[in-house]
This record gives C-alpha cells, sequence and structure tokens, in this order.
C-alpha cells in the first residue's frame, strides 16, 4: 500500500502542477495571440497544434551526436520521452545543450512563428519536471532558422548570474566542448565562448560580430548556435515585448555573420 500510496500522492502533485501551468499559461496564450496579430505570425497554444519549420528539422541520431560533440537526449529524458511523449522542440533541437537536460520531462506552450525582418524565427514556452523531488518551471526560448551549416557553439554573457544560469543547465561540463579565447581581451571578459570545433569557430566569430556582441553585452542573451539556426534561451517566461526584443537582437546578430562564410557554408 506504501507504494501505491506514494503514486496517488505523485498523480495529485502532479496535477495540480498541470493545473496551474494551464492557468498561467491561459494569461500568457491571451497577451501573445494580440501580439501574433499585430506582427503577422502564427500562434499555437498547444504542442500537438504546431506543424512549422522546427517539425521539419530531422530527428536526433545518437551515434552522429556523440562525435559532433554532443548526446541526442540525457538517460533520463529518453526514459521520459518512452513513457510520456517528449517535449518536440527538445526533440528536434537536439543539438542544443541549453534546453537538452532541464527536467526529466518537458512539453511545450505559447509558439509563435514568423519572420522578423525577413528572418524565420520561433518562439516557444517550455514546461518541465522533475520525477523525484519538487522542481519544476517554465521557461521560453527563441530561436532564428538559419539554413547555412553553422558552427556548434556557446555564447553566454560572464558574471555570477549567467554562472548559474549554466548550472541549471548542466552547461558547467559540456562533453565535447572546449573553452574559446579571442585577442580582443575587453570581449573575453564580457563573453564566454564554447565549441565543438575551436578553428570552424575562429572563422564564424568576426570582429565585427564580436563588437555587435559587446554592444549588446547588458541584455545578458545566452545564445546557442548548431546546426538549424541560433537558440536564445532563458530560466523564466519572456513577455511579448521581451520576445520581439530577442527577435531583434538574433536578426541583427545573423546580419553580421560574413555573408560569404553563410553562403560557402550553406552550399556544402
Amino acid at each position: 500500500m506504501g507504494l501505491l500510496d506514494d503514486a496517488i500522492g505523485d498523480a495529485v502533485i502532479l496535477g495540480g502542477q498541470m493545473a496551474y501551468f494551464k492557468i498561467k499559461n491561459n494569461q500568457r496564450a491571451k497577451a501573445l495571440t494580440k501580439w501574433s496579430k499585430t506582427h503577422d505570425f502564427t500562434f499555437c497554444n498547444k504542442p500537438a497544434d504546431y506543424t512549422g519549420e522546427i517539425m521539419r528539422l530531422p530527428t536526433a541520431d545518437p551515434d552522429a551526436a556523440k562525435v559532433r560533440g554532443g548526446h541526442a537526449l540525457s538517460a533520463k529524458a529518453s526514459m521520459a520521452h518512452r513513457f510520456f511523449g517528449d517535449s518536440q522542440m527538445q526533440t528536434k533541437l537536439w543539438a542544443f545543450c541549453s534546453n537538452r537536460f532541464r527536467g526529466d520531462w518537458q512539453t511545450n506552450a505559447n509558439i509563435l512563428e514568423g519572420r522578423w525582418k525577413g528572418t524565420l524565427m520561433t518562439a516557444f514556452d517550455t514546461l518541465w519536471f522533475d520525477f523525484t523531488g519538487d522542481n519544476e518551471g517554465e521557461y521560453s526560448s527563441v530561436f532564428a532558422h538559419c539554413s547555412a551549416k553553422l558552427p556548434r557553439v556557446i555564447i553566454t554573457p560572464a558574471g555570477f548570474l549567467s554562472g548559474l544560469k549554466r548550472v541549471d543547465e548542466n552547461q558547467i561540463l559540456n562533453w565535447g566542448y572546449h573553452k574559446v579565447q579571442f585577442e580582443l581581451g575587453a570581449f573575453n571578459k564580457q563573453w564566454h565562448v564554447s565549441a565543438a570545433d575551436k578553428k570552424l569557430t575562429y572563422d564564424f566569430i568576426s570582429q565585427n560580430m564580436m563588437e555587435y556582441l559587446m554592444e549588446h553585452h547588458n541584455e545578458k542573451w545566452h545564445l546557442e548556435i548548431s546546426e538549424g539556426g541560433v537558440l536564445i534561451s532563458t530560466v523564466f517566461t519572456l513577455k511579448p515585448n521581451k520576445v520581439e526584443m530577442a527577435m531583434e537582437f538574433l536578426d541583427g546578430f545573423l546580419k553580421h555573420v560574413d555573408q560569404d562564410l553563410l553562403q560557402t557554408q550553406s552550399g556544402l
């Protein structure tokens, strides 16, 4: 009876958590729906309704993931996926460390997609839970799509709070990633860069891009670059005006990528 009682108790707690997030997301959905209509974006409240560009990305090949500096999913996330389904975004954005290890189980809500100044963007919320303990949360991500063959790079602001975010994402020791230092000392003081391939990263992060990042250092965006595009992730949900600011930043970031490099990589 002890195990049965524990299972019933866990089910009640999980039900309460889902009810709380549903109420919270109903309020967010109204604000995001209004924003989507203003900016000609599509909006999906439920992940099952979303059939956009992220769903066209390839699903992870675990062996290829290891060779290229990462893992498809954590062991816990793989188990959760088999039993409960999984976050559509986590499954498709398997190459991005920022979202992969947060919680044993994830699902998505409040998905926006459209073009911001010509760049295709997808913004979405992620709800996560741990099966043990009372850990839970919700956060937002904004993804700028890019068809070029991008290097796998993580760019995070320097500082104590940014370090806490990396701990939250299990990014302190990313298997296959290496710290990258640049000749511009002021940049190294403001931003931490780690990459799966240092040479590709030096080619990708130009002087102009470093200057752009330094100009926007106070915005404290956490960036991850990999196959498919550039991802901003947070540890909290973004209000519509903050989603807009993230899209504006990502559009500017891609405009500071050397266009010859992008065109060359796209043809590979």
